[in-house]
Parts: C-alpha cells; structure tokens; sequence
C-alpha cells in the first residue's frame, strides 16, 4: 500500500503538484499547449514514475539524489551521488525502463550535501521557470529545468532557434548560474536515439 501511495505521489509531483491541483480539465489544456502529444506527456509521466520507483526499491540513495526529467522519452538524470558506482547503477535502470529512448547522465559525484548549495539551486530554477512563464514568446511549458550546483540543466522542445536562444539567453541573466547545459531538441529535428 505504502508503494502505491508513494507511486502516486511522484505521478503528481512529475505532472506538476500545482498544475494537478488545480484539476483534470485544466491539466488537459496545459498538457495541449505543449509540443509533445497528450500521448507522449502520459507515456513520460509514467517512465519518470516507473523510474523513481524503481530508484526507490533498488537504492534509497539514488531515489533522494538523483532528480529525472523525462522529455519524448529522452530521460535526463541530474543530482549528486557519492560515488561512481552509485552514478552507474542510476543509469543502468533508468535503461531498463520501457519505452525509454535514451539516458542522458548528467549526475554529478560530490560527497558534499550541503542544504544551502540545494537552496542555492532552487532558488535559480525557481527565477528562471518564473522568468520563462512571464515571457510572452516562449512556451515555458515545453522546457524543464533543473540546477545542480548552479549548473542548470535544460530538456524540451523549442520552436526554434531564436526561441531556444532566447531560452538560454534569459537561464544565463539569472544571478548565479554558472553554466548551461541544454538538452532542448528543435521542434523540426528528429529525436535522436542514443540506443
């Protein structure tokens, strides 16, 4: 039972707490203003709860450590483990998840877990999703964003090139980002499947 609940909880916190709370109908209408298909937003959302699940039945230090964001079945791994070993083994179930069409492994070996460097990054993912909804230009709902040491991650779909360039133009005006690692496909190119 306690699985289950716990399950559920992550679905919730993958589709996005507040969107979900505000109910089903306008959850449909956030999810069709998005570039993946109703779909393929579903078939994410599952592979990201499948994923922490599975992270949470093979190795509690994983589930804590390592954050997934799941993109057209693109699975990007951010965090910090104590060890490489740690590292492969996130990899190595992510792979072993259906439907996932490649692991990008961005997770970080520190043994430091200090909570003002997690505040830190919080803080700057939190200025940049703000920034991005407010700009009239850029659909902020095909980007996720995580920061990590101050290195922020980007995953999604972009329009174009101006609007990615815009995307990364507005990650790197935020006050402590030190770098930019951008996993964002253009909407005309193909995925690229790493397997």
């Amino acid at each position: 039972m306690i699985k289950i609940f716990i399950s559920l909880s992550m679905l919730l916190i993958y589709t996005g707490c507040a969107q979900v709370a505000v109910g089903g109908i306008s959850k449909g209408v956030l999810v069709a203003k998005e570039e993946r298909t109703v779909g393929t937003f579903i078939d994410d959302t599952v592979i990201a709860a499948r994923l922490k699940n599975l992270y949470f039945n093979n190795n509690e230090k994983i589930f804590f450590n390592v954050d997934v964001e799941v993109n057209e079945g693109r699975v990007l791994l951010t965090g910090t483990v104590e060890t490489s070993d740690i590292r492969i083994e996130a990899t190595k179930l992510a792979w072993g998840i259906s439907d996932v069409v490649t692991v990008i492994n961005e997770i970080q070996i520190s043994n430091s877990d200090n909570v003002l460097y997690y505040a830190d990054d919080l803080v700057i993912t939190t200025k940049i999703n703000a920034k991005l909804l407010i700009n009239k230009e850029i659909n902020n709902l095909n980007y996720n964003i995580d920061t990590v040491n101050k290195i922020v991650y980007v995953i999604g779909i972009a329009q174009n090139k101006n609007e990615l360039a815009n995307v990364i133009d507005i990650i790197n005006s935020v006050y402590g980002v030190k770098e930019v690692i951008n996993y964002v496909r253009l909407k005309e190119d193909p995925i690229q499947n790493a397997g």
